[in-house]
């Protein structure tokens, strides 16, 4: 990126007139500083979007688990639009960038201990007195929101997400948190809208793509779904998990030959995987070779 300028935090290119990361919302090196206070960032795994049952093509596609953390979920897919029986659970990547999460002061160092060690009674308290002892901090607003989410209080969560955008509306992950907790109350339009947004601020980030494809098959629109999950395995081709989702939304609409593809590069990836072998079942089912040719 020409004129661009590094983020401390994300390492993510940013041109050079920002003061604040649009992905994480930190300094920027080099740039003057904000006007907003100096926050200090600690991780916050990346959780996928919640349950649905999606009816396509007469059969059901039954994916996602219960709001969970990203390391936990299990989405459980039954059968493909052709009518096979074929029942293949995609295990989510464990190598997601966590979103950036920030705050200021010392609720909000308490809160973060709080989350590390597990408590989240505890964070959920030192951020909201974090919030209350700054309530213009878009950063506090968000730490309360992810941890709202994380105990599953998503519909609390929105209003803080909402607050934390009003502030500052160019931050990705004020966005992307937004969208999650839409997406673990099962409403599609406004996860998409928010996932959507996200990429616009952000459109190299994969775990993004990703989510918008799965909102977007959960509201039943697959070929928007199948464009996002190309743009995520573009951007992060070694993640099988994301052949997979894709291969199974390309086999829902009848796609058949472009589903086995998809299917044999998360073989190529994942040999091992506890789904191996329903996926070869699969590809013989649809009378296509197991390996690449």
């Amino acid at each position: 990126m020409a004129d661009s300028l590094i983020c401390t935090v994300c390492a993510a290119a940013v041109p050079a007139d920002r003061a604040l990361c649009g992905r994480c919302g930190g300094r920027i090196k080099g740039a003057a500083a904000p006007e907003v206070a100096e926050t200090r960032p600690f991780p916050m795994r990346i959780a996928l979007i919640g349950g649905a049952a999606i009816a396509a093509g007469g059969a059901v596609l039954m994916m996602f688990g219960s709001p969970q953390t990203s390391a936990d979920v299990q989405p459980q897919v039954a059968a493909a639009a052709t009518g096979a029986n074929v029942s293949i659970a995609p295990q989510p990547a464990t190598s997601y960038q966590p979103a950036a999460v920030f705050a200021a002061g010392e609720d909000a160092r308490e809160g973060i201990a709080a989350y590390n060690s597990g408590d989240m009674s505890a964070a959920v308290a030192q951020f909201t007195s974090a919030v209350e002892h700054d309530p213009n901090n878009a950063a506090a607003l968000n730490n309360l929101g992810q941890v709202l989410v994380r105990t599953g209080r998503a519909r609390e969560a929105i209003p803080y997400f909402d607050r934390a955008i009003a502030i500052a509306d160019g931050v990705w992950s004020y966005h992307f948190n937004r969208a999650r907790a839409y997406g673990e109350l099962k409403e599609w339009r406004q996860a998409i809208a928010g996932y959507q947004e996200a990429a616009r601020l952000f459109p190299d980030d994969y775990v993004t793509q990703f989510n918008l494809g799965r909102a977007l098959q959960a509201d039943g629109d697959l070929a928007g779904a199948i464009e996002a999950y190309a743009r995520a395995s573009e951007l992060a081709p070694g993640q099988a998990d994301f052949h997979l989702w894709h291969g199974q939304a390309l086999d829902q609409i009848g796609r058949t030959g472009d589903a086995a593809v998809e299917y044999r590069r998360f073989l190529e990836l994942d040999p091992n995987a506890s789904q191996a072998e329903k996926v070869k079942e699969r590809l013989t089912a649809l009378g296509e070779p197991v390996t690449s040719s």
